[in-house]
C-alpha cells in the first residue's frame, strides 16, 4: 500500500496514526510507476480526477472514485470512457448507498412493498465551515463546482437509487449570504419529474446555521418512507401511523461515520467475482447528469431542463 499527497510527510503521518505499513510516494509519476499497485483510490480534488483516474484505468488499475466524479460533464465523460476502454472495475463513493437505513429501504423497494412511486424528496443540509480541512477547495468554482456537485450529490444519488430516474428539472439557487468565500451559489432547490410521471424535490444547503441533516422521503401507492419511518395500511394494517425501524441513520457529516468499510468490501467482491458494482461509473454518470441538469436550470433562472444522458 502507498499514498501520494502534495504535502510532504502528510501521508506518512496518516499511515503511522492508523498503524499502516505503507510507502509515501514523492510524485504522481512515482506512484503510477509502481507496478505493485492494483487499485487506485482517488480522494484528491475533483478537478484532478479526470486525468488521474484515466491514467489509473489505462494502466490496468481498478479505481475507487470519490464524489463528485468530476466538476464538469467533460471530465465525467473522460473518466467513463477511460474505465470502459480499459475494462477495469470501478466504484464511486456516494457512500450512503451502504448506509443501513438506505439498504433497508432499498430491500423494501426490491420486494415490491412501495408500489408505484407518487412523490420523492431528499435534502442535504450541511454548511461548510472554515474548520474543515478542505475549506478553500470547497469554496472555489473550479474545484467545488456547485452546491449539488460538491456535497448535495449525496442526496441526488440516494434519491435516484431509491426512487428511479428523473427526466426533467426546474431549479433555483441563491447566495452566498452569510459566507462570501463561496464562488458559486451554495443553496439550491429543484423540482423534479420522474420517468413514471411522479414528482419530487431535491435540495442542497451548504451555507447556513444548522447541524448536519439528511432527509429522504418516498411516497408510494402501498407504502411510504419518511427517513427511518415506515407507513403502510396494506402490510401493517394495525398501525396508526408511521413506525420507526432501529438502524444506523445518516445523521452525521463526520467522515468516520460513513460506511467506507462496507463499500470497500463490496468493491473487492466485484473484482473477485468479475461483476460491476451498482455504484460503478456506468450508473453514477446518471447521478452527475442530474446534477448538471439542475445547475443548468438554475443558471437559466429556473427554466425547465430535460436531463440528458452524458454518454
Amino acid at each position: 500500500m502507498g499514498i501520494y499527497n502534495t504535502t510532504p510527510n502528510k501521508a506518512t503521518n496518516v499511515m503511522k496514526t492508523h498503524g499502516v505499513d505503507g510507502k509515501e510516494y514523492a510524485s504522481v509519476d512515482e506512484f503510477f510507476d509502481d507496478e505493485r499497485i492494483n487499485i487506485v483510490v482517488h480522494c484528491a480534488h475533483a478537478d484532478t480526477r479526470p486525468d488521474h483516474i484515466s491514467r489509473a484505468a489505462s494502466t490496468g488499475r481498478h479505481v475507487v472514485i470519490e464524489k463528485p466524479i468530476s466538476t464538469d460533464a467533460e471530465g465525467t465523460v473522460q473518466i467513463h470512457e477511460a474505465v470502459s476502454k480499459a475494462g477495469v472495475k470501478s466504484v464511486v463513493s456516494c457512500v450512503l448507498r451502504w448506509n443501513p437505513q438506505f439498504e433497508t429501504i432499498r430491500a423494501l423497494i426490491d420486494d415490491g412493498k412501495l408500489g408505484d412511486l407518487i412523490y420523492a424528496e431528499a435534502d442535504y443540509w450541511h454548511p461548510i465551515i472554515k474548520a474543515y480541512p478542505g475549506y478553500p477547495y470547497y469554496m472555489k468554482k473550479q474545484s467545488g463546482g456547485s452546491s449539488f456537485r460538491v456535497a448535495g450529490v449525496h442526496a441526488v444519488d440516494i434519491l435516484r437509487w431509491l426512487a428511479g430516474e428523473v427526466v426533467e428539472v426546474a431549479s433555483f439557487s441563491t447566495g452566498p449570504i452569510m459566507n462570501k468565500d463561496f464562488e458559486y451559489q451554495p443553496v439550491s432547490v429543484a423540482a423534479l419529474r420522474f420517468e413514471n410521471g411522479a414528482v419530487g424535490k431535491l435540495s442542497s444547503v451548504i451555507e447556513g446555521e444548522t447541524p448536519y441533516i439528511f432527509n429522504c422521503r418516498i411516497f408510494g401507492t402501498t407504502m411510504s418512507v419518511n427517513n427511518n419511518r415506515i407507513h403502510s395500511y396494506k402490510y401493517y394494517p394495525g398501525s396508526l401511523g408511521y413506525w420507526d425501524f432501529p438502524t444506523v441513520k445518516p445523521d452525521s457529516g463526520d467522515v468516520a461515520h460513513h460506511p467506507f468499510v462496507p463499500e470497500m468490501a463490496h468493491f473487492m467482491d466485484c473484482i473477485e467475482n468479475d461483476v460491476e458494482s451498482h455504484a460503478s461509473i456506468y450508473d453514477m454518470v446518471k447521478t452527475m447528469a442530474l446534477c448538471f441538469a439542475m445547475d443548468e436550470s438554475a443558471a437559466k433562472g429556473g427554466q425547465p431542463v430535460t436531463v440528458k444522458s452524458l454518454v
